[in-house]
């Protein structure tokens, strides 16, 4: 029976399942690890868990992993992100050429230098087909234009909370999860924009921690 890691491999998505290899029989969760998808891409990314392959859901297979990261993946990768830093400020003056009503937020390589995703907010559909043909040129490799939300923003660049404490999104959040007014009101919260809404500008996530319990104390607020 195939041994199967649930792997999260890029910024703001969900973890996509890759069988163990022969050469990473010992990887555990929380393990760190390379791997290479079906279409060929090589990344790196965290193990969250394993699932069993006689489920009656299988899950989707993204590709395998091949190992654990070493010192010497780990000198790739920080070479990678000296990279994809400098290629954010070329696709800002590329965004400005091209006049695209867009807020470009930041951008990754994959493991193997042949892909690059710039992620960005914007609220309109944007036609960027001329930016990715030109970034193609500059950079030799496939351009990724991944759109992401405003939790997600703050979900990549990090940061503190009002609590003082660093953003939950950006340590360990792997979903957002719906917060409502309702939820505000059942935790008799004042309902001051400043002090419940988090850096992203929506309601704080922690809102729905203890949720549950406050409906359990008071039925009648669900």
């Amino acid at each position: 029976m195939d041994r199967i890691a649930e792997i999260e491999t890029r910024k703001g998505e969900k973890a996509q399942y890759f069988k163990v290899g022969q050469e990473s029989t010992d990887i555990q969760k929380g393990d760190k690890c390379i791997v290479e998808f079906t279409q060929g891409t090589v990344d790196y990314g965290k193990v969250y868990g394993f699932v069993e392959t006689k489920s009656l859901l299988k899950p989707t297979i993204s590709g395998k992993i091949l190992r654990k990261i070493t010192d010497s993946d780990f000198a790739t990768i920080k070479e990678n992100r000296k990279k994809a830093i400098e290629s954010i400020s070329i696709c800002k003056e590329k965004i400005t050429t091209y006049k695209l009503q867009m807020k470009l937020v930041d951008a990754e390589y994959s493991f193997d230098r042949t892909k690059i995703t710039f992620y960005y907010w914007s609220e309109n559909r944007i036609d960027f087909r001329n930016l990715v043909r030109e970034l193609a040129k500059i950079f030799n490799c496939r351009i990724e234009m991944r759109q992401i939300g405003l939790r997600d923003e703050a979900k990549i660049k990090g940061g503190y909370g009002i609590c003082g404490y660093p953003l939950c999104c950006a340590q360990f959040l792997r979903r957002f999860d719906s917060i409502t007014m309702r939820m505000v009101k059942n935790q008799n919260l004042p309902l001051d924009i400043t002090k419940i809404t988090g850096q992203c500008g929506r309601l704080l996530c922690c809102l729905g921690y203890e949720d549950g319990m406050y409906k359990k104390e008071n039925p009648k607020k669900k």
